[in-house]
């Protein structure tokens, strides 16, 4: 299935671990869905990156979650444990228990917690001038939001925050790096919140994210329950993080489309929805088949690592019109930035409750949000999309 089109040799930087951030991604997402928008790699994997090629890819049953060598890898590794990389009825008992807060009422429970935060790194803290926003607020808004969620004490946020950056980095590395049966931060991490869930257990009241731990860990036992625990703490801020960093990018670097959001404030949610299209936070995806089967023209190989390039097929010319500009306008399209499926993200509507709150709560603080010429610096990450420094100019 390999094949040589042009500028392949350029397409090595989208290989985890090695992704330059301060390279152009979407050039080369562009020409991989123009050359070849089912690529097989020199080292083996397959990247897909159009949009309706991702798409389909998510909902085959025929894909799997698991990855195929990790029980032979790695059988103690904590990662393996986690609800992304499960099948079946485990799946299935995982999703349940941890998606009950996110049900029905539960949402208005949530929003004390996101506003309280907001009041701390917003309301009360932040300056106007130059101020680098990662640090101020992006990222320290939902580190607060999910411990407080998760009933994880205050002081021990700093611990969160680290682990988060080693493992946006171990799950950029590769899986057999991953996968490793070395201890890595998700094993720590895993451990921290095994030991936290069985405290909570033995207490009177549950943190308003953990309604469903007793039924969690009833099903799949304290460990396992403990390493999701962990992803919830870890997916449920990091890709936040990079969300609202993203978002105010695109929105101080658009000052048309900004003057229509303040004339305008009902189209926060049209910010959020071309933000997460324009600028996935998540720009990967992995599947592997489960037996020989045919995508785009190609074969795919039992158990190969196939990776859908959600942030590529997101900026889809073929769906979306304009697609590398930010416009709130946009006739209303399904981008793929929480996936789609059985594994679509839990956590979707508390990253809307923040992302949406954040900029309502900025957008009344200040009335100059303005670019800052050399500000923006991009994580060196080809799997999470985010900045690791944004300065903008503030101003009441």
């Amino acid at each position: 299935m390999h094949q040589t089109p042009r500028g392949e040799s350029e397409w090595t930087g989208i290989r985890s671990g090695s992704f330059d951030g301060s390279k152009d991604i979407y050039n080369l997402f562009a020409d991989m869905r123009r050359d070849a928008p089912v690529w097989q790699a020199p080292w083996g994997d397959v990247y897909v990156s159009r949009y309706d090629l991702v798409a389909a890819c998510l909902s085959n049953r025929r894909l799997s979650h698991a990855p195929p060598t990790a029980a032979d890898i790695a059988p103690n590794s904590a990662l393996r444990n986690w609800l992304i990389y499960q099948e079946g009825g485990t799946h299935t008992a995982i999703k349940a228990a941890l998606q009950k807060p996110f049900a029905a009422k539960g949402l208005s429970a949530l929003r004390p917690y996101v506003e309280e935060a907001i009041d701390l790194h917003i309301g009360s803290a932040a300056h106007d001038g130059e101020t680098e926003i990662v640090a101020a607020f992006a990222r320290a808004i939902p580190e607060r939001v999910i411990g407080r969620l998760l009933g994880v004490p205050v002081d021990d946020l700093p611990l969160l925050a680290g682990w988060s950056a080693s493992i946006r980095e171990l799950l950029d590395i590769g899986f057999d790096d991953a996968f490793d049966s070395r201890l890595n931060a998700v094993d720590e991490m895993s451990a921290y919140f095994t030991d936290h869930a069985r405290k909570l257990l033995e207490g009177s009241e549950l943190p308003v994210l953990l309604t469903g731990l007793p039924a969690l860990v009833e099903n799949v036992g304290l460990v396992v329950a403990g390493s999701n625990l962990a992803l919830l703490a870890f997916a449920g801020h990091e890709t936040t993080v990079h969300l609202l960093g993203n978002m105010f990018f695109h929105l101080a670097n658009a000052p048309e489309q900004l003057a229509k959001l303040r004339a305008d404030p009902a189209l926060a949610a049209q910010v959020l929805a071309e933000t997460l299209r324009l600028e996935s936070p998540v720009q990967k995806i992995c599947r592997w088949p489960t037996g020989t089967m045919e995508l785009g023209g190609h074969v795919l190989e039992k158990g190969q690592l196939v990776v859908l390039l959600c942030g590529a097929a997101n900026r889809d010319p073929l769906r979306f019109t304009e697609a590398d500009r930010f416009i709130l306008d946009r006739a209303p399209a399904q981008n793929l930035a929480f996936g789609r499926g059985l594994h679509v993200c839990i956590g979707r509507a508390l990253a809307e409750i923040e992302a949406v709150s954040v900029l309502t709560a900025a957008l009344r603080r200040w009335s100059t949000i303005e670019p800052v010429k050399g500000g923006a610096r991009w994580l060196d990450n080809s799997s999470f999309r985010g900045l690791d420094r944004l300065i903008l100019r503030l101003a009441s």
